[in-house]
């Protein structure tokens, strides 16, 4: 049995609703879904981690697009980026890709839709090389773009702006969850598709957050949790 609790959008604000949380409640592993900081400083990313991981949880975080460079260098300090990476957990296999696609704003961690589809695309291949058939996991593809023409990606206006990239490679895999953030208003539970649920926590100061809740193997169950309940 593994308990994932999924955050995001932090924007250097702490939230004292999510420690009262994590230790009310027994998670396993907390994930940080990028924007950790707006726009830095980093120097708020490793004692923010840390207070999180003194709840008796570990910790494992993405950087999102307003996060500047140095942000992977900085969670890594104190805990484990898995932009770009690979890392097994429990009865999950989590595949991480932190920023965004471009946005009208010119933030910092923006990356060509192109590129993205491109990594992401590598990151899902590689699974071949990790998986046991014996051993099933849930795949969990961890990103801070939600994949396009989602609830997940939906802005006020009713406009999408995701990712088409992290979208086609959802398509051609098939990962059991995709977790992501970037879009605050968005926060959702939706699927694409019958194999894939798409999960946007909303902002941390929103008392937004996603439980996954693997019971045995490749059976688990995902929802929307509020952390002031």
């Amino acid at each position: 049995m593994t308990k994932i609790l999924a955050i995001s959008d932090v924007h250097g604000e702490e939230n004292e609703n999510l420690y009262t949380y994590l230790n009310n409640n027994d998670i396993d592993l907390v994930l940080i879904l990028g924007d950790i900081t707006d726009f830095g400083p980093l120097d708020f990313v490793g004692p923010f981690i840390e207070k999180v991981a003194d709840c008796g949880v570990d910790v494992i975080a993405i950087p999102g697009n307003c996060d500047p460079k140095g942000i992977c260098n900085a969670i890594n300090d104190v805990s484990f980026c898995l932009h770009n990476n690979i890392i097994a957990y429990g009865d999950a296999i989590l595949f991480g890709y932190g920023g965004s696609n471009e946005t009208p704003f010119n933030t910092p961690g923006e990356i060509q839709d192109n590129k993205i589809y491109g990594d992401v695309y590598e990151l899902l291949a590689n699974y071949d090389y990790v998986y046991n058939e014996e051993v099933p996991k849930v795949k969990i593809l961890v990103t801070h773009a939600p994949p396009y023409n989602t609830e997940a990606d939906k802005v006020e206006n009713g406009e999408h702006v995701g990712s088409a990239g992290i979208l086609k490679s959802i398509h051609e895999f098939e990962p059991q969850i995709n977790l992501c953030g970037h879009i605050h208003e968005a926060r959702s539970l939706s699927k694409i598709g019958i194999t894939t649920d798409v999960a946007n926590p909303g902002m941390l100061k929103d008392n937004g957050a996603v439980l996954v809740d693997i019971k045995d193997g490749a059976n688990y169950e995902i929802s929307l949790v509020s952390l002031d309940e």
